[in-house]
């Protein structure tokens, strides 16, 4: 069984560059994923290689910096863009996963993922970002992978730390294995395997979880991650638009008031 190492360590290379990036947009959201130019060679039948690095998630002005989930951040993206056969607020790469490249943009073992940004209503701070990554085993061995969650917290001292002060951060990580269908066809059934759901406030504690990924086998990790403003931000936000008579109203100091 051949092992594939997580790869955020990576990010910290001195020298490498993050300058080419896709942007997409939705009401007061917008994201931008940015990857490696093509220019670093790792001797391997895909290079240039480029790795995702940073998604930048801008909700109303206010700007929150995401690290990618692993496996996300061991694919080779040559292949990245908004549009085109996803929606408008989408963005869609692709590419081998490192090591098991076959030629540029193929592989043995081979990866693909979608962003999504879902923006509110302006003035709100709520919106809503996701990520659904698919890898699939097409060599003919079990490879080992190592999952880390979509907005994990960077122990790197060379990486910038997000900032999420006044910010509600909520989310929720799943991750399903299956082999084969398991739609109404003749025997054999595909087999399926759910591994626990990752729910978190802030940042994301799953990291470096070891799964099996089964020769044949396809892995699918979704991720949605939701912002909102803290409630002492909200009750500031209320405080400036109701009339004066309600401003000191004890009911703004309820922990529970959220905006819709």
């Amino acid at each position: 069984m051949r092992a594939i190492p997580y790869v955020a360590a990576l990010l910290t290379i001195p020298g490498l560059a993050l300058a080419d990036a896709v942007s997409i947009s939705s009401n007061n959201s917008t994201l931008k994923v940015t990857r490696d130019d093509p220019i670093y060679n790792l001797n391997t039948p895909g290079d240039p290689v480029q790795l995702v690095r940073t998604l930048e998630w801008t909700v109303d002005g206010r700007r929150i910096l995401i690290y990618p989930s692993g496996p996300s951040s061991f694919l080779d993206l040559g292949h990245m863009h908004s549009d085109a056969h996803v929606s408008a607020n989408q963005i869609h790469a692709q590419g081998p996963v490192l090591g098991y490249a076959t030629s540029a943009g193929s592989g043995t073992v081979v990866g693909g993922i979608v962003y999504t940004v879902d923006g509110d209503t302006a003035g709100t701070l709520n919106s809503r970002l996701s990520e659904k990554v698919d890898v699939q085993n097409k060599s003919g061995a079990p490879v080992s992978l190592l999952l880390t969650g979509l907005g994990f917290k960077p122990t790197q001292s060379s990486l910038e730390l997000p900032d999420y002060s006044g910010l509600d951060v909520t989310g929720t990580t799943v991750a399903v294995i299956t082999n084969g269908p398991i739609t109404e066809t003749p025997p054999p059934f595909g087999q399926v395997t759910v591994l626990p759901v990752v729910s978190f406030a802030g940042f994301n504690p799953l990291s470096n979880q070891s799964v099996t990924l089964p020769a044949g086998a396809t892995l699918s990790m979704i991720t949605e991650i939701k912002v909102s403003r803290t409630s002492s931000q909200i009750q500031q936000f209320l405080r400036e638009r109701l009339p004066g008579r309600f401003q000191d109203s004890p009911y703004l100091n309820s922990p529970f008031i959220r905006l819709p």
